[in-house]
């Protein structure tokens, strides 16, 4: 077996394989690796195992630091599972055992894998994954009463979900960048979110949900991968909480899904108990098991697992204050800042 790194002439062998494997994601994606570079521009590693000629597993690999300091290999940033995708295990521990050499001759502090987890366990943090009947009607039968009224609702109040792709972006970005001010947190660069809906192509989409004067108040982005879709990014105005156009945004994402064939649908992160958890469990949605792990890149022991860290006191503080920033300064000061911040 050798493992190389991959450069873009082994795109399209990168994402074959990724097409054909059971356990792959979006963020596995070839397309992935080359927005964080281009948009935020860190070193990318896509670590490509091949034996006989042939692929046989792949660790994507992005090199995330502060100007000056050593920082660390993440597989992946901005998303919450990637990993080494292998069929065999002596390749994702080959993958492994490069990645962590990689670390070393490039002086980083480590390495982090995120991956799923057989078992969900005891961690606080869990994916939460809807699977999806074949087509939106039997999705509609398959909810109680409450939910269907609550799903109706919006439609009743006049709001109305659009479907598409760049020409939904800043209809988006105006609902997402204010939540993200909101909630104490930067907010993604508008070239990321272009760069990710070019990589992807079809495979990206933008839903909004509009008010009926036409004022955006719901909107997420959902990336394709085979029979799986998942939504990194989705947000709704709180001041619309009313009209409940989380309802029309979700409803609407997943009817799209299920007439489209697909089965699963990453729902994302969530910590248990939570409300954003409660949410995505009212739909259904069941725990998926995380594994966060680091990895020292001198003596190649693993840390302590980070799922189930909290925010600490620090962290809460700066949320306090950011909130307290106009959106405009915040969205200037948070496009400088975010490319740092990995989850």
């Amino acid at each position: 077996m050798r493992i190389v790194v991959a450069d873009s002439t082994r795109s399209q062998a990168w994402d074959a394989f990724v097409a054909g494997q059971a356990g792959a994601g979006p963020y596995h994606a070839w397309a992935w690796l080359e927005a964080v570079r281009r948009a935020y521009g860190f070193q990318v590693f896509p670590l490509l195992a091949l034996r006989d000629g042939a692929v046989a597993g792949l660790l994507p690999l992005v090199r995330l630091r502060l100007p000056g300091l050593r920082g660390r290999l993440v597989s992946l940033p901005y998303c919450d599972w990637a990993g080494p995708l292998a069929a065999e295990a002596d390749v994702r521990q080959g993958l492994l055992d490069q990645a962590l050499d990689l670390a070393a001759s490039l002086g980083a502090t480590g390495l982090e894998i995120r991956e799923q987890a057989a078992d969900a366990g005891a961690s606080a943090k869990v994916l939460m994954r809807l699977a999806l009947p074949d087509g939106a009607e039997r999705l509609m039968a398959s909810f109680p009463a409450k939910l269907r009224s609550q799903i109706r609702k919006p439609s009743r109040d006049g709001l109305t979900a659009r479907t598409g792709g760049l020409e939904l972006l800043e209809a988006f970005y105006k609902v997402f960048s204010r939540n993200m001010r909101d909630l104490g947190s930067p907010t993604h660069s508008l070239a990321w979110f272009r760069a990710v809906l070019a990589g992807f192509g079809g495979r990206a989409r933008i839903t909004v949900v509009f008010l009926p004067d036409g004022t955006p108040a719901a909107g997420a982005v959902t990336l394709a991968q085979g029979r799986n879709i998942a939504v990194p990014w989705a947000s709704s105005l709180r001041r619309h909480n009313r009209h409940s156009p989380n309802m029309l945004l979700y409803w609407t994402l997943f009817s799209q899904a299920a007439e489209e064939g697909r089965q699963m649908f990453d729902m994302g992160r969530s910590t248990r108990g939570e409300g954003t958890y409660r949410f995505k469990e009212q739909w259904g949605a069941r725990e998926v098991g995380l594994s966060w792990q680091r990895f020292d890149a001198s003596t190649r022991q693993r840390r302590p697992a980070l799922t189930n860290s909290g925010p600490g006191r620090p962290r809460q503080l700066l949320a306090a204050c950011w909130r307290r920033l106009p959106v405009g300064l915040a969205n200037d000061m948070g496009t400088l800042l975010r490319r740092y911040i990995s989850l």
